[in-house]
């Protein structure tokens, strides 16, 4: 048991040893009060059938009778059980005091002091019915004392005095065996049932606590069903708005290249506004096979299309689609790629890792700033890098911010973006066999780089 059970073991086992001394002393009460009122009755009549050697022993008997049972009647109240203890001794005076006021009266005094050890041997019995071994002792030795007094008033002799010493102490060592056999008993018993009651009470605690975990792992369950159903509704969503936006987009798309095919290489601004155009309706058509493409991704199911991809026709595209939002904000969007370098990839897929991790950059870079797509190899694989003078990232959240719809503190500020592009980037990155993070680099705040395998042929070209 732990000590919060012992505790409450000793309480129940104090409580219980109370209630069945104050039950045990109460049956000794009424003993005293049934057996006082039948030797009164028998007494009386002898006394009124002219046996006036019984005269001594009506008043006192009355007395006591009287007292016997006020004591029985206020039991209950704690305020008179310290009597209980004391009513043994006082027994033995009254039987002292009742015997020898008969002895001079006695037609047979020897008599008498033998019927005294009788009455001493019953008060010795009720003593142990307090549980206190003392108690009990104490009453013999008195009793001892008080019949060898009358016995010796009586000329009985020194032998049958000793006698009557040895029986009470014999009777009170037997009474206290077995009220002690009768107490040892009682704790026993409570401590089985205590030591029950704390298993019971263990087991029943258990239950409710296995109750409300099951009561709570049910509406767990309930709540993330609703959720992955919700998340199905918001993916079908997604999906149908996609599928509708492409047919407008792919109208412009053929706009822009008809305009392409029209127009006279004279006049270049214009022509370099349609590219642009075309380029932006590229993008967003690739944003939309973006979204299409990121469950397959997330179950492993999108099938990639690998071929050999040069870096720098793959930066020049990329550079195309973002070098007029790159104008508006002030920005300087640099390539550098060694000539010549291959990547074995799905082009499409890794162009749209290099347009998220681009469009990222600009976001985040200030007016004035500078956003660099690098690409080379080290230590035997490839790499395409995005690199701005913008806030760095803290090193706490740069694992997390790959993860599906987290956000920077600025995108959740100005509550744009989904976080989708840079948890595509890495599912598309971990699809080739890569991986992608944020590195320091020196004299660049943020660097995202993705490291692929590299192409055959490429492994020991230099960064």
């Amino acid at each position: 048991m732990t000590q919060q059970d012992t505790t409450a073991f000793d309480a129940l086992l104090a409580e219980a040893v109370d209630q069945q001394r104050r039950r045990v002393l109460k049956v000794g009460a009424a003993v005293r009060v049934a057996g006082t009122l039948v030797l009164l009755v028998i007494i009386l009549a002898l006394w009124l059938m002219g046996r006036h050697d019984w005269a001594a022993y009506p008043i006192p008997l009355t007395l006591y009778l009287l007292v016997a049972a006020a004591l029985l009647a206020l039991h209950g109240q704690r305020f008179v059980q310290w009597l209980d203890v004391a009513q043994s001794l006082v027994d033995v005076g009254l039987i002292f005091w009742v015997q020898h006021a008969a002895l001079p009266m006695a037609r047979f005094p020897a008599g008498i002091a033998g019927f005294s050890l009788g009455l001493f041997c019953a008060v010795v019995v009720l003593s142990s019915l307090t549980l206190m071994p003392g108690v009990a002792y104490a009453t013999a030795v008195l009793a001892a004392v008080a019949q060898a007094i009358l016995m010796r008033e009586a000329d009985v002799s020194y032998g049958s005095v000793a006698a009557a010493a040895v029986v009470l102490v014999v009777v009170a060592s037997l009474s206290q065996y077995g009220s002690q056999r009768v107490r040892q008993l009682a704790l026993q018993l409570t401590r089985v049932e205590v030591e029950r009651q704390v298993e019971s009470r263990r087991v029943q605690e258990m239950e409710q606590a296995r109750s409300t975990i099951e009561r709570m792992l049910e509406e767990v369950r309930a709540q993330n069903q609703q959720l992955m159903a919700l998340q199905q509704d918001k993916d079908q969503l997604i999906q149908f708005l996609v599928h509708d936006l492409r047919s407008p987009l792919s109208a412009l798309s053929m706009t822009f290249s008809w305009l392409e095919t029209e127009l006279v290489e004279a006049d270049l601004a214009l022509m370099q506004g349609v590219r642009t155009g075309l380029a932006v309706t590229g993008r967003m058509e690739r944003m939309i096979s973006e979204l299409l493409d990121l469950p397959r991704l997330e179950e492993g199911k999108l099938e990639l299309r690998p071929q050999r991809i040069d870096t720098a026709s793959l930066f020049e595209e990329v550079r195309q689609a973002f070098v007029g939002a790159a104008q508006f904000r002030r920005l300087t969007l640099e390539v550098e790629s060694p000539a010549g370098l291959m990547l074995q990839g799905d082009r499409a897929l890794l162009t749209r890792v290099v347009e998220n991790l681009v469009a990222n950059a600009l976001r985040y870079t200030p007016p004035g700033g500078r956003v660099r797509l690098e690409a080379g190899t080290e230590a035997g694989t490839s790499y395409l890098a995005v690199r701005n003078d913008g806030p760095a990232i803290a090193v706490e959240q740069r694992a997390r911010i790959f993860d599906k719809h987290v956000q920077g503190e600025q995108e959740r500020a100005t509550r744009k973006g989904y976080g989708l592009g840079l948890y595509f980037s890495r599912l598309a990155v971990e699809a080739h066999g890569g991986r992608i993070g944020v590195e320091d680099a020196q004299g660049w705040p943020t660097s995202f780089v993705a490291r692929l395998p590299a192409a055959p042929g490429e492994s020991s070209r230099a960064a």
